[in-house]
């Protein structure tokens, strides 16, 4: 059976490549005005945003250990800093973070302490959006 965690990471993979694949086929005004729909109004992200949520749903019920749990949320924690470019999918990579609240209850303390360090340095305060707020207060409530 595959991993939770390969399961997240081909998802994310062909998200991202999805979303690539539609800004390479742009054409010139698309999505500009609300004349025309762009990439940022495909269905790709709805889609992709529903699947997330379910990978973690189906996770949280199998009842995985501390360690299954904190891989597969450092991985969605880290996902989107490499794609700050692409912006349509760097921000549904964001928001879909707050799927990660179904997991964080299995945390033990240590990893959900070294998950908050990890998030609290990779999203600084400033830049946060109040699911990261969220997401950062209950890891550090573990």
């Amino acid at each position: 059976m595959e991993s939770w965690l390969s399961r997240l990471e081909a998802l994310i993979h062909d998200y991202v490549e999805e979303v690539q694949t539609l800004e390479r086929n742009r054409k010139f005004g698309d999505g500009l005005f609300g004349l025309r729909p762009g990439p940022a109004d495909n269905p790709c992200h709805d889609r992709f945003a529903a699947d997330v949520k379910r990978l973690f749903e189906d996770c949280r019920d199998a009842a995985p250990d501390s360690g299954e749990c904190a891989g597969l949320l450092r991985c969605l924690f880290t996902a989107a800093e490499p794609w700050r470019e692409l912006r349509s999918a760097y921000w549904m990579l964001i928001a879909v973070q707050g799927c990660g609240m179904e997991l964080i209850d299995r945390l033990s303390h240590a990893d959900a302490a070294a998950l908050a360090e990890l998030y609290a340095a990779q999203y600084p305060r400033h830049e946060r959006l109040p699911v990261q707020d969220k997401l950062l207060k209950k890891l550090r409530a573990v």
